[in-house]
């Protein structure tokens, strides 16, 4: 990709980002039949940790540093320690499709945490545009309503760590490698997986397809996050971020072809508005960002 500008290949990198992710979701819900919260939590910290791990070991790094103390990358591994917590848990208990179309509106809450935290110009048009997406998710969520799932409140909570996780991605020194970055998160995991277990009954031992439905989890996981680190760290977040809906396409294919979920009219209305409004967010700054050069 040597030859493409920087905001090409962070929509590649995104794209192939959410793909790995989907992936990774898929086999977690898969394992969660079998496994318990805090398990699902160590298992994934413990096998990221490990394999980052050997990636600083080639890179004749230590696995502990005292980058870990800079204050975006403390940002960055509480918001990725949050999100997974929360991502475990919306995926154990709620339906994959409504999970992946409740994350979808991540792209939405960044330009809205880069027009208040880093300063970022965010006009009239682009503001309403997130609020727009954020009414397609309570369409989704449907506080109130009888179809209301209220461990879909899970999901905004993992978006939430999501937007901390990228903020701080962001604003870490361009010269820690995305594989520093993306051990400390691994290394929240596991304080959280032994928390976890410090409050459920003693788990029994899981089957061997749990065991092999985590490791395809780790995999997947831990290169998605690389993955996705790195995409946010080559282009602009406003040019990046609208190809996380990718997510959105792979997310409902799966949910209905593996899960067998069920895509009711509140639900692709909900999707539709979401996705049209973050790619008027994304059209709206590639014609600012035109302009601009023209003058």
């Amino acid at each position: 990709m040597s030859g493409l500008s920087d905001n090409l290949k962070g929509m590649l990198l995104m794209t192939l980002a959410m793909g790995l992710f989907t992936l990774a979701d898929m086999n977690l819900k898969l394992a969660s039949d079998h496994m318990t919260t805090g398990q699902l939590t160590l298992g994934l910290g413990i096998g990221g940790t490990f394999s980052f791990w050997l990636m600083l070991r080639h890179q004749k790094q230590g696995l502990f540093s005292k980058v870990f103390f800079e204050k975006p990358v403390l940002v960055r591994t509480i918001g990725e320690t949050m999100a997974t917590i929360f991502i475990v848990l919306a995926l154990t208990y709620s339906s994959f499709t409504s999970v992946t179309a409740i994350i979808q509106t991540l792209p939405l809450l960044l330009t809205l945490a880069s027009f208040l935290f880093l300063g970022e110009k965010v006009g009239f048009h682009r503001l309403s545009a997130v609020l727009l997406g954020f009414v397609g998710m309570l369409l989704i969520v449907r506080p109130g309503a009888d179809g209301f799932d209220a461990f879909a409140i899970l999901s905004v909570l993992a978006v939430l760590g999501m937007t901390i996780r990228d903020l701080g991605s962001r604003l870490a020194a361009s010269h820690h490698s995305s594989v520093r970055l993306a051990v400390f998160g691994t290394m929240g995991q596991i304080v959280a997986g032994i928390g976890f277990m410090l409050f459920e009954t003693t788990p029994t031992w899981p089957p061997s397809d749990a065991w092999a439905y985590l490791f395809g989890l780790v995999i997947t996981a831990n290169i998605a996050i690389i993955v996705v680190t790195k995409a946010m760290r080559t282009g602009e977040i406003s040019a990046v971020s609208p190809f996380r809906y990718t997510r959105l396409f792979f997310g409902m294919l799966v949910g209905v072809v593996v899960f067998n979920d069920q895509l009711d009219s509140f639900m692709i209305s909900g999707c539709a508005i979401i996705l049209l409004a973050g790619l008027y967010v994304w059209q709206r700054e590639t014609a600012l960002a035109r302009k601009a050069k023209c003058v």
